[in-house]
């Protein structure tokens, strides 16, 4: 009876820790057994219990049950759903997705999943709350604590080799970019030091750690049109709602390809059935959303108007949210406490020049009515979801004057952080100011890749080189030097234009090649303890590439070879015919106005 009790009580974890217990001896046994007593595990177990609740973006009102709500075929590898953990088959896993594709939802799933089972305890830990003032293992277990499980660093290596405890670490690419490739390297070293650790990460694309040796790559499928249509049966229950929608999407090309997230199909789904509008474009389907969300409560219910405590208009509410959404993304928060919240807002009607002293009732008519920011537990608030800041912070830079944004795209080129913040942004500022877009940031950013001269001729230095591949590319080569492959780094290249990055490790492969006997002569010559740390468990050697370049003084004889197949390529001709074509437009535009 009181074994059913502790149970019940626990979840069946109580079994997983006197497995850990039972493995240990002495004093150390009586620190785990003080760790994990049976009413720390209660609240261990209802710490885990609540990141089964969420809001969602379609019911922000109501905090749903996510048993209740997901759907399982939104996440899709090589036409898989997963269930569990065991299901990947490796012990270190990347979940790799781009915005609103359901990364973080999919790893609350299987961390229940994993905590309704008996053979390990599941710790959900999420990158943007970590303080990073520590190492990142401290920081992981300052977070295990604050689940109600107290270990210290003696406990965890004991427990993170004892098979019984899973990761899932949720939103690599929200920490902070200064200290992004740190983390990242800490990461490997905690994979490294413990194999048997279950570790699952999710992060967006070419975040920091997409070409890590140490972790299985697992990237989410776009949705097909066919789980488009049931993922709206599933959301909508009612026949004649889900028909108006999936013919839609079965009719417009455009909409079945851009709708291919959960994100993008549910704000769709909310805008077509409050306007019943098909947009044309990905810029004219977000403008659609924030209108679409300040009405739709009203929409709902016949004669009921949800009262603005601010009393703005629509546009100046508007206007609000898109300075809101630049400064807080510019402090890289999606999510802030109400202090923060205020001093944002407070900056924000500064800007759009309103009265002062506005921020208590706006945080109530941006959290209530339009839901895009929601309470985020006791006194914190956070995006829906980030592309909706990305996407109104990019509003807000359009509506800057010209000289402004040309700050803000040199800004953008010059500081690589800057620019992983600005990233997605950057995307939308491609539709909606193209000609700035063109002149102030892809044609000097192209040039730049490529070094180009005033007389038109490639001079790629070796720090462009790097740009262009990722400076923590690693090697893989067997003692001979034979090149097994190459684990390329995430660089800006690598995210905007893949085939100019993809060029450059062509050639880069190629002229390897040619340096088998110095790759020998690398790991021969290098001291016990590279060698230790080059070497791979199957004996062949991991190096980073830089180290190989530099070690061999190549940096010169690789970034002219390099060079010169770039000005033999057709990238070269597309800048130089870019920047005449807006030239020629600029004469023209001239020409045909008056003032």
């Amino acid at each position: 009876m009181m074994d059913d009790l502790l149970k019940k009580a626990t979840g069946g974890l109580d079994g997983v820790a006197a497995d850990i217990i039972n493995a240990a001896s002495g004093k150390f046994k009586e620190k785990l057994s003080e760790a994990f007593a049976i009413e720390r595990l209660k609240l261990f177990r209802e710490n885990i219990e609540r990141i089964g609740f969420v809001k969602t973006i379609l019911n922000p009102d109501t905090i749903m049950k996510l048993d209740d709500i997901y759907f399982d075929k939104t996440v899709s590898y090589d036409s898989c759903h997963f269930e569990s953990f065991s299901q990947f088959g490796k012990n270190h896993v990347l979940i790799e997705g781009g915005p609103g594709q359901g990364k973080s939802l999919f790893l609350r799933r299987l961390c229940i999943n994993e905590s309704k089972g008996s053979s390990s305890i599941p710790i959900f830990i999420e990158f943007r709350n970590l303080k990073y003032e520590k190492s990142l293992r401290v920081e992981i277990i300052d977070a295990i604590n604050e689940l109600g499980v107290f270990i210290d660093t003696s406990m965890f290596d004991f427990i993170a080799k004892s098979k019984k405890i899973t990761l899932f670490l949720d939103g690599f690419d929200e920490i902070p970019n200064h200290v992004r490739q740190k983390m990242a390297r800490e990461l490997e070293n905690i994979g490294r030091a413990y194999p048997e650790l279950k570790i699952l990460i999710s992060s967006r694309p070419d975040a920091g750690i997409s070409g890590s040796y140490f972790f299985t790559k697992i990237k989410i499928e776009p949705m097909p049109i066919q789980i488009q249509k049931e993922f709206i049966n599933y959301i909508y229950k009612c026949p004649h709602q889900c028909k108006s929608i999936n013919d839609i999407l079965d009719n417009s090309e455009f909409l079945s390809e851009v709708t291919i997230s959960p994100l993008l199909l549910t704000l769709f789904s909310i805008t077509y059935n409050a306007r019943q509008f098909k947009p044309d474009s990905l810029s004219e389907f977000y403008s659609l959303i924030f209108p679409t969300m300040l009405y739709r409560h009203d929409r709902m219910k016949v004669g009921f108007e949800r009262l603005r405590k601010s009393k703005l208009t629509d546009f100046q509410m508007q206007k609000i949210f898109e300075s809101l959404s630049f400064l807080s993304l510019q402090d890289n928060n999606t999510r802030f406490n109400s202090n923060l919240f205020r001093y944002y807002l407070e900056n924000a009607t500064k800007l759009c020049r309103l009265e002062q002293n506005l921020e208590d009732v706006l945080i109530d008519d941006i959290s209530e009515i339009t839901a895009l920011i929601v309470r985020d537990g006791y006194d914190d608030y956070s995006y829906t979801h980030k592309s909706i800041q990305e996407y109104f912070a990019a509003i807000f830079i359009d509506r800057l004057p010209e000289e402004r944004k040309a700050s803000f795209y040199k800004m953008i080129i010059s500081n690589q952080s800057e620019f992983r913040k600005w990233q997605n942004s950057l995307s939308f500022l491609e539709t909606l100011d193209p000609r700035n877009y063109l002149k102030y940031f892809l044609i000097p950013f192209k040039k730049q890749l490529l070094r180009l001269n005033d007389q038109g001729k490639v001079n790629i230095t070796y720090l462009q080189l790097m740009q262009l591949i990722g400076e923590d590319s690693r090697v893989l080569v067997t003692e001979n030097g034979e090149i097994k492959k190459v684990y390329w780094g995430d660089s800006i290249s690598s995210i905007l234009y893949c085939d100019y990055s993809n060029y450059a490790k062509l050639e880069i492969k190629s002229y390897l090649k040619n340096m088998r006997s110095d790759i020998c002569d690398v790991i021969s010559y290098s001291d016990t303890n590279d060698y230790d740390d080059f070497r791979t468990n199957d004996g062949n050697f991991l190096l980073p590439l830089e180290y190989v370049i530099k070690s061999t003084n190549c940096q010169r004889g690789i970034s002219s070879y390099v060079s010169k197949a770039f000005e033999k390529s057709h990238f070269k001709n597309e800048v130089i015919s870019l920047e005449n074509e807006l030239k020629l437009v600029d004469i023209y535009t001239d020409e045909i106005l008056p003032f």
